[in-house]
């Protein structure tokens, strides 16, 4: 039987068909089966976890949910404890969605719209680039941040975890990046305030200009 007192491996946006044993499995919405109904943006009641895994999560989390989910997971995990999060590539779907070259009307029109499901979608707020999801964790006090292949991990207990199946790679690139990060054994609060005034002047503030 499971305890939230001694969980040290814990899976957020799980889901009602991706629940895995010996997790502690949340997520926002009251699934049968899920452990714990949790906003992660929210401060976490854990501490000392030795993993954190979130399958096609972070897409979901407006940027600055992101960045409020990173905090939390990096305060929960022990020190050296590993995060593996996958998430659509924004590569994958530029290179993928829309041919600059195409000259049919009707294909350009149907790739429109395929471009903005990718965007829009299944409740997607934001797609990362490969390079911003590793600014992403880095600024926010992650080391040793490696993109890994679909079920493949140097920790075993990260090792085939994904339940989403059509991983490809296309042009050089996969359609989703799958990254591990460590959390540092400190972290400066100067360096994560000036990232989030970087995201928030270079983005955040557009979108809720619309509001």
């Amino acid at each position: 039987m499971k305890s939230i007192e001694t969980i040290c491996r814990v899976q957020v946006g799980c889901g009602p068909h991706n629940i895995l044993p010996d997790w502690w499995n949340v997520d926002i919405r009251p699934f049968p089966g899920i452990d714990q109904v949790m906003d992660v943006t929210q401060p976490w009641p854990f501490e000392g976890l030795k993993y954190i895994y979130g399958e096609h999560f972070l897409e979901h989390l407006s940027l600055e949910g992101a960045v409020a989910f990173l905090n939390h997971s990096w305060n929960s995990l022990k020190p050296d404890g590993v995060i593996r999060l996958s998430t659509p590539s924004l590569e994958w779907v530029l290179s993928t969605h829309f041919n600059l070259s195409e000259s049919n009307r009707d294909q350009r029109i149907s790739s429109t719209f395929a471009m903005n499901r990718a965007f829009h979608g299944w409740g997607h707020q934001f797609l990362y680039s490969k390079e911003m999801l590793a600014s992403l964790l880095e600024n926010l006090g992650w080391q040793n941040i490696e993109f890994c292949e679909y079920g493949k991990s140097n920790h075993p207990a990260l090792v085939s975890l994904e339940r989403h199946k059509g991983y490809v790679v296309t042009q050089g690139y996969p359609n989703v990046w799958i990254v591990e990060a460590t959390r540092s054994q400190s972290r400066s609060s100067e360096k994560i305030a000036s990232y989030h005034n970087f995201i928030k002047t270079s983005y955040i503030r557009y979108v809720n200009s619309g509001h």
